[in-house]
């Protein structure tokens, strides 16, 4: 081979080998990740991560103490997006959730129903039976139902909704590609309390069961401080503590915070005690024409009320329904006068609607105070007859 060819050859040989490589590096380079088989419910950025999958403490009233779901708080109104193609099987209005959409999937051979719940309009934007598309805008971001504030509580649930059973959304959607904790705004740290306190939200009976079949240990009044541990209940009742003493009350008489009880007026400059009698001491002086709310029942003649901050024991005969009757009742007993600001009023033998009738009242009539209030109720005079009237019903302004 002459030296021409030989050199020609190796240029050849060369210009293989370096296009080979070439064409080695363009097909490495040439597959491109695969899409991922399911969405993020919101836009990237838009939202932060906050109440978890699991058990917790109730955040409001008739809440659940497992949450199973993942919480999403985002502005109101914010788009609500299909995580993965589907069938919609629910949309519109139920209790609780307030608004909702539930859509059915089957991505790669498993089956799983995705719920958005607390939305605007669940059935404005999707209908059940229609076909939605990964990404789709099915509904928007709200506060509706049992909700504090905007945001999408999303749930999961393997095998389908409801028969199936609900999983961690968040360990779900990142095993098939998308990781919400990267795509957020915020992550909320993820903790559980030791344990949970409560108040009763009314006078109701601690059972030992969860049912209303099961016998009554004990009955409550309002606003006693309950303990629980997170995550303890069966359907709608929850297990709590009082005095060392557990049993359990439906969750509608459960709250995480003080239920007032209608508020009043006080009459006159009063004392708050921290016991319902004279002799224990004083909390507060609370002026006369002050709002009070009303903590629990009346314990003889005394009401448990809280003054800005403080809780403590006030005499009822000083309390009236309306700021009205507070402004008419006479520092000294006989020197002020009301007038009847409704058609028909009776006057009454006692302080109560159970007592009887002394006579019937018009509207604009006059009527003297004896200076005695029992439980928004005043003692009056007319005619030369006395009895009780509520003093919501009258007014100081003259006809």
């Amino acid at each position: 081979m002459t030296q021409t060819r030989r050199r020609a050859a190796t240029m050849f040989l060369a210009a293989v080998t370096a296009l080979g490589l070439a064409l080695t590096g363009a097909v490495a380079a040439a597959p491109a990740q695969a899409a991922a088989p399911v969405a993020a419910p919101l836009k990237d950025k838009t939202y932060a991560l906050s109440s978890y999958y699991g058990p917790r403490c109730m955040p409001v009233r008739g809440s659940s103490t497992y949450h199973l779901g993942q919480d999403f708080g985002a502005s109101s109104g914010s788009d609500v997006r299909a995580v993965a193609d589907g069938t919609v099987s629910r949309a519109g209005t139920v209790s609780g959730f307030g608004q909702w959409v539930v859509v059915d999937h089957v991505v790669d051979g498993v089956r799983f129903s995705s719920l958005y719940a607390h939305v605007i309009d669940g059935d404005q934007r999707v209908r059940k039976g229609q076909k939605v598309r990964k990404g789709q805008h099915i509904a928007d971001v709200g506060s509706t139902g049992t909700s504090t504030s905007p945001h999408l509580h999303l749930e999961i649930w393997r095998g389908g909704y409801p028969n199936g059973k609900a999983v961690d959304p968040l360990r779900f959607l990142k095993k098939r590609g998308i990781d919400l904790t990267q795509r957020s705004t915020r992550n909320y740290a993820r903790t559980v309390a030791t344990s949970c306190r409560y108040f009763t939200a009314a006078k109701v009976r601690l059972r030992s069961g969860p049912g209303t079949g099961y016998g009554v240990l004990r009955t409550l009044q309002p606003n006693v401080v309950l303990t629980a541990k997170p995550g303890d209940g069966s359907g709608e009742w929850r297990k709590v503590t009082r005095s060392g003493r557990t049993g359990w009350v439906h969750r509608d008489y459960v709250s995480p915070s003080y239920t007032s009880q209608g508020t009043r007026y006080t009459l006159t400059s009063l004392n708050m005690r921290a016991r319902p009698n004279t002799s224990s001491p004083v909390r507060r002086t609370i002026p006369a024409d002050t709002s009070l709310t009303m903590l629990r029942d009346v314990k003889g003649d005394w009401q448990r009320v809280r003054y800005g901050s403080t809780n403590g024991w006030v005499s009822a005969q000083y309390l009236s329904d309306t700021r009205d009757g507070a402004r008419v009742v006479p520092k000294k007993s006989g020197n002020t006068h009301s007038w009847v600001d409704v058609k028909k009023l009776y006057l009454r033998k006692g302080p109560s609607t159970s007592t009887s009738k002394v006579m019937t009242l018009r509207r604009d009539q006059r009527v003297r105070h004896l200076g005695k209030m029992r439980n928004g109720w005043l003692e009056v005079k007319h005619g030369g007859k006395r009895g009780y009237v509520a003093s919501r019903y009258l007014t100081s302004n003259k006809p």
